[in-house]
Parts: structure tokens; sequence; C-alpha cells
């Protein structure tokens, strides 16, 4: 059974190696390897060159944004599930795809299992949430999800959305009753230090709100009124009190949400 990985990147030197050795080194063997490159100026390419004997496709061109780019490993890809780890993200160990495709019964439109989370002040695991959540916000992270490819083809991301197309994508055949089934599995890990900037943050629930239909309700209106209120006012005071209490109450707020604290 064949798995296709698509990793999607631009100006990412510092991050893509790490992402594609993840990839390449799995010990699974039946994998296709695709790399989609939005014309890189930092010497991602050089790398991408040194290990094309062992990638199947890549490509290095201009594109309309990371939804885009991703559409354009689907057109290529031809394994029966596909996969996204995207420059800075990477399989869990060498033995994830192995095991994912030990798990499928057969009858499964989407798998998905875990994710480890990493902040400067630790690492945390985030278990995919009970499906229905996916109702109000997406139940697990993209990465860690493989799709059957024919049924990605017919549903590829819409590149109208900046940052909320692989929710939709997972919303839409959520509602159409695909099949989903939870494998409990770590999956991938990636860097959550950052976090979502005030903009981005703004354009997810925007766009959530699009999604959901709901965008034109005064309702909605007032409370997203009320959530970036907050949230502007969270990054404020994170600049004025010291960075130790900070990550102590940041960390607070991550296990809140429900992230185990990786040992």
């Amino acid at each position: 059974m064949k798995i296709s990985v698509v990793t999607v990147c631009y100006n990412a030197a510092d991050t893509i190696e790490r992402t594609m050795l993840s990839v390449l080194n799995q010990t699974y063997h039946d994998i296709e390897y695709i790399i989609i490159d939005g014309g890189s100026t930092d010497g991602t390419v050089d790398i991408i060159r040194k290990y094309a004997d062992k990638i199947a496709y890549w490509a290095s061109e201009p594109d309309k944004g990371i939804y885009d780019a991703m559409n354009k490993g689907i057109k290529v890809a031809t394994g029966e599930w596909i996969n996204f780890m995207n420059a800075g993200d990477y399989f869990m160990n060498e033995d994830v795809i192995g095991e994912v495709t030990k798990q499928t019964i057969g009858n499964e439109d989407v798998l998905y299992g875990d994710t480890l989370k990493s902040f400067s002040f630790g690492k945390f695991i985030e278990k995919a949430f009970p499906l229905s959540e996916i109702e109000k916000h997406m139940a697990f992270g993209h990465q860690a999800a493989f799709i059957r490819t024919a049924l990605h083809k017919k549903n590829p991301y819409d590149i109208n959305l900046r940052s909320s197309a692989d929710y939709n994508l997972f919303y839409v055949l959520y509602k159409q009753k695909f099949i989903f089934r939870y494998i409990p599995i770590l999956i991938v890990a990636y860097e959550a230090e950052f976090g979502m900037s005030a903009n981005n943050y703004i354009l997810v629930q925007k766009e959530n709100a699009i999604i959901h239909g709901v965008s034109n309700r005064l309702s909605w209106k007032i409370m997203f009124l009320y959530r970036v209120l907050i949230y502007k006012t969270k990054a404020i005071l994170r600049k004025m009190i010291p960075l130790s209490l900070v990550n102590w109450l940041r960390c607070r707020s991550v296990m809140r949400q429900g992230l185990v604290k990786e040992n």
C-alpha cells in the first residue's frame, strides 16, 4: 500500500532537512515523497536537491499560498493515502507510517492520531478531541491525518481560505458522513512556540464563521469583538510581565486545554 507524503515549503532552509529526514528515514518503504517549494531563495532548494534521488517528485515555483501548494501536491500524488508533513513538522519516529498502515481496516476515509507540541516551557501531547468537536474547531492536527488520495483529489483545499482551508476540508467531509477513524498513535511533532499572531487569530475566527455560515449573525459579531479584545489584552499583558511568569501562565493555559506534559 503506497503512502504519499507531501511537504510544502517556502524559504525553510532552517527546518526543511529535519522534516525531510523524518520522512526518508521511515522503515515503511512504500512511500511516495513529494515536495512542493514556493520558489525559495534562501538555500531550501539546495537542501532538496541533496536528496533528489530519494524524492518521487519535487518542484520549485511560485504559488498562490500554502493551500495552492498543497493542492499541487494532491494533483501529482499516486498513493492510496496522502499525508501533509510541511516544513518544520516531523514524524515522531521512524516507524510511524508503518504503524498507521497496520491500523487500517479497509473502510476508512480519514485516519488521524495525536500530536506533540513543543514550547519553550516544555513539550506537550495533544490527543485528538472527540470527533464531534469538529463542529466547533479542528479536532486533530492536520499533520496527524491521512486521507484517501482519491477522496482528496475530489475535495482539494479551498484557496479562497487563507488560514482555515484544512479545517474546512475535514468539516465538510465530516458533515458528508465520510468515515473518520482515530488511531491512538503519536504521529507528528511541531514547534508551537510562537503561536498565532493577532492578525492570523482574527482571520481564523472570520474564516471559521464563514465555514459555519454564521458570519452575518449579530450574536457572532458581538462574540467575535469580545474574543478579539480578550486576545489583544492578553498579548499586551504578556509584554508587561516577566518572561518566567508568562511561561508559567502559558503552561497552565496549555494544560487547561487538555494537553499533557511529556515525561
